[in-house]
């Protein structure tokens, strides 16, 4: 016997249908929640574990996660809401092979390194590149999808290690809600809402968020940020569809750049120790997303999608980067070997700068499936263009005052006062347009073999102008960048519950990839990097699949510099290699988990620099782990229990600046009566890094951040 729901008459109590009458077109991208049909189920089996999303389309390709042939972990949205993460940080703890790197550099939000190689340009939402600098809030998502490995093909520039995926929640067939409320130690609050309405083939969907969460054990830190992401389709249930959809977030932060490092080691502070001022640490940012998609289904084999995307991102960031004074209290010269630590001054080195990002996108793709002779093919074919900028605007400090009171290592003044006066250091703007065609086909040949054959060019033209300076050989640059990337994939089935694979796939970093140019890179072509992949998945048990693979990523020219720093070419050399195990799924009809672990091996093979040759990767921890389980008890209750462990890393490519590892454990219990007047409400109990441990969650070469200390979170939600 089969259950298939039905679409519920038309209410008009619920007051949708004048939504149909707005102007405004939008559709769905491959993998949208309105472009699924819900499966069959089979009463007398177990509803698949909601840690698996095997059949969920992996967007830019034709396949599902599970016919993939690439290692891709998915947290879905039930693990976000067990773990109670309030930051996209936060859920990939349960993504190994990823750690998290300080936003220096001139950037500031979210960034990582993904297999060895930064990823702070690699977020994407519904497939399309997300270029804020901001911190990333988890309250519209489905789920977030981690491709690891080059992915070029399918993504264009960047890539290298992989790419952060965020699929959005859009409307649905149904009408449902969804309020939760927590509240934290040593203070905070969150409030989330889901509200999906749907009447005929018109339905609507919102989610809102609000949010402040101290950070505990990190004096004087807090994140602050509010949003709403609001969505209607038009055409549910039928051949054409439309959907109109708007992210918007704020935020307003005390930024956090941590302590210093003394003879490469992290100081011996206390984790509350913070070395900003009060009365001018602050971090503000603003991100508009709106996203038009269409959809068209010719016929059961054929679907043409449209996608026009217009998002903006802006930021003001004013923050203290803690430095080791060259001269201490005493006014004798710094020893990292002999100085009392009560005599060592800290210098508050000002980061203030203000940025604006904004894209504009196109894309158009065919999804397709047919049959030559006795292959079956499923083709995915598109068009890309897209016009990126970013204003960045950098203020400079007196250079005897540097801008901030210097500060003891031991016990800083928060509340000390210093000359603000400042100007303009540096006023730069780039723009950057693409056009990329692209084409990725899996190939069935019988039961037991695949092929995947993909292809992508793209034409990258990036202009770099210094608004603040008068010399003319230093205002302004450009590149113009063609490249062409692929991969092949064969698969072999020996038998239904075993998929093997081997993958070979390309990626390119040109060297406006984050829309930065300077004079020593302006000339110089892409970074090309090479991958090699062989993999298996094996359903071990009904429920329960367990997936591997070994893995190499080479980058065969990078760029490297001479000791000063002045001359920059592609002489370098560096690579990854690595295996990972990851199970995900049920292992009895009450005990969910997702389990992983990910070693790396990473060096500089040939460099400039002969300090880096034969260094690891900065940032590269060579082991990671993470478990995340829950075991559903009688009557309503779970309970649920995990851990994160990350390696030592280094702050540098010399090696000289480092972090130890760390374990971090976290435990849940929740309960949701599932019969009389509770019936609907879900209470749930969280402690976050339960043993209190010191962490270091991101790590740069001249500061570490450190985690946050044991945090416990009460949340009530409701249902309806």
């Amino acid at each position: 016997m089969s259950l298939r729901p039905e679409l519920p008459a038309l209410q008009p109590t619920l007051g949708l249908a004048m939504l149909g009458l707005a102007a405004g077109p939008a559709a769905l991208a491959q993998g949208d929640a309105t472009s699924l049909a819900l499966p069959e189920l089979d009463v007398s089996t177990q509803a698949p574990s909601p840690y698996r999303r095997d059949a969920q389309p992996v967007v830019r390709l034709p396949t599902t996660v599970a016919e993939t042939p690439q290692s891709i972990t998915v947290i879905p949205r039930e693990i976000i809401q067990e773990r109670a993460a309030s930051s996209i940080r936060e859920a990939l703890r349960n993504v190994t092979g990823i750690s998290l790197s300080a936003g220096e550099g001139g950037f500031s939000g979210d960034a990582l390194t993904l297999r060895g190689f930064s990823a702070r340009g690699d977020f994407f939402i519904d497939g399309v590149r997300d270029l804020g600098q901001y911190s990333r809030d988890p309250f519209f998502m489905e789920s977030i999808e981690v491709l690891k490995g080059p992915s070029s093909v399918a993504f264009g520039r960047g890539s290298t290690g992989g790419i952060i995926n965020q699929t959005s929640r859009l409307p649905r067939a149904g009408n449902s809600g969804e309020l939760n409320l927590s509240a934290y130690t040593p203070g905070g609050f969150r409030a989330t809402s889901d509200v999906n309405l749907h009447a005929g083939n018109v339905a609507a969907r919102v989610q809102m968020m609000g949010s402040h969460i101290n950070a505990a054990g990190r004096d004087h830190v807090y994140q602050s940020r509010w949003g709403v992401a609001p969505s209607v389709t038009w055409g549910l249930g039928g051949p054409t569809q439309a959907t109109l959809s708007w992210l918007h977030q704020e935020e307003e932060n005390v930024p956090d750049l941590g302590i210093p490092f003394i003879n490469g080691r992290p100081a011996p502070v206390r984790r509350s120790t913070f070395y900003g001022l009060n009365n001018q640490d602050r971090e503000t940012t603003k991100t508009d997303v709106v996203t038009l998609r269409l959809s068209h289904q010719i016929n059961d084999a054929v679907t043409v999608r449209n996608l026009t995307r217009y998002g903006a991102w802006s930021r003001n960031l004013n923050a203290t980067a803690p430095r080791i004074n060259a001269i201490t209290t005493t006014g004798a010269a710094f020893n990292a070997f002999t100085t009392p630590l009560d005599q060592i001054l800290v210098r508050r080195e000002p980061q203030v700068r203000r940025g604006y990002d904004s894209l504009l996108l196109n894309q158009t793709e065919v999804a397709a499936r047919f049959r030559t002779g006795f292959v079956e093919h499923n083709l995915l074919a598109g068009v890309e263009i897209a016009r990126e900028s970013s204003e960045a605007t950098r203020f400079s400090f007196p250079a005897a005052a540097n801008g901030r009171p210097a500060a003891s290592l031991l016990d800083p003044n928060f509340y000390a006062s210093g000359p603000i006066t400042y100007g303009i250091g540096s006023d730069v703007k780039t723009v950057a347009n693409t056009f990329a065609a692209y084409a990725v086909n899996q190939m069935k040949f019988g039961e037991m073999f695949e092929l995947m054959l993909g292809g992508r060019w793209d034409r990258f033209d990036a202009t770099y102008n210094n608004r603040s300076t008068t010399v003319a050989a230093q205002r302004q640059f450009s590149r113009l960048d063609e490249a062409f990337s692929w991969r092949a994939a064969a698969i072999f089935k020996p038998i239904p519950s075993v998929r093997t694979y081997f993958s070979y796939g390309t990626s390119f970093n040109p060297s406006a990839e984050s829309l930065t140019l300077a004079a020593n890179n302006a000339a110089l072509p892409p970074e090309e990097n090479v991958s090699y992949e062989l993999g298996a998945s094996w359903e071990v048990m009904s429920g329960l699949r367990l997936s591997g693979a070994l893995f190499r990523i080479e980058k065969t020219n990078a760029r490297t510099s001479d000791p000063a720093g002045n001359l920059t070419t592609l002489d370098g050399t560096a690579r990854v290699d690595g295996f990972e195990i990851q199970a995900a799924g049920r292992i009895t009809p009450n005990w969910n988990v997702l389990a992983g672990f990910t070693h790396l091996r990473s060096e500089i093979t040939r460099s400039r620099v002969a300090a880096e040759v034969g260094k690891q990767f900065l940032n590269a921890a060579p082991n990671t782990a993470s478990l995340w389980t829950t075991y559903d008890l009688p009557h309503g209750f779970q309970i649920g229990g995990g851990l994160s462990f990350v390696d030592y890393r280094y702050g540098n490519n010399t090696n000289t600046v480092r972090v130890p590892s760390y374990v971090r454990y976290d435990a849940a219990l929740a309960w949701a009566p599932t019969e009389g007047p509770l019936r609907g409400l879900r209470m749930q109990v969280n402690a976050l890094n339960l043993a209190n441990a010191t962490t270091y969650d991101t790590v740069y070469a001249a500061h570490t951040i450190p985690g946050t200390g044991r945090t416990f979170v009460f949340t009530l939600g409701a249902r309806f």
